[in-house]
């Protein structure tokens, strides 16, 4: 978990924890590994800079096979994560119609799926 340090108007530290985000990408349209590293970081310093606390990320292997999706699906539910991360709508696009996959998530999970700029 990560924890800021504030000072509060008393001059005492006050711990503030950042709310969980989970990431999901499919490592299938990224070029090579370090592409996939690089998303990654960038996943890392866009849930930094929202103000979330990048947890995990999920990665799709295989666009034939959903079992990262179901692994990120069932983490969601369990730990009551309440942010999806993604690179882009494409990597919902491997799975189905991106806006439904989208739909589906929100709903079974109640988290929210976010799109990095």
């Amino acid at each position: 978990m990560t924890n800021y340090d504030l000072r509060t108007p008393t001059g005492r530290r006050k711990q503030v924890e950042l709310p969980r985000a989970y990431a999901y990408l499919c490592e299938d349209l990224l070029v090579c590994r370090s592409e996939v590293n690089r998303t990654k970081e960038r996943l890392a310093r866009f849930a930094a800079s929202s103000n979330l606390e990048l947890a995990a990320v999920f990665v799709g292997q295989d666009p034939r096979s959903a079992a990262g999706f179901g692994r990120l699906l069932e983490a969601v539910i369990r730990d009551e994560v309440k942010v999806v991360l993604v690179p882009s709508v494409l990597h919902l696009m491997v799975l189905g119609s991106p806006r439904r996959i989208k739909e589906y998530i929100e709903a079974a999970t109640e988290a929210r799926v976010i799109t990095m700029p």
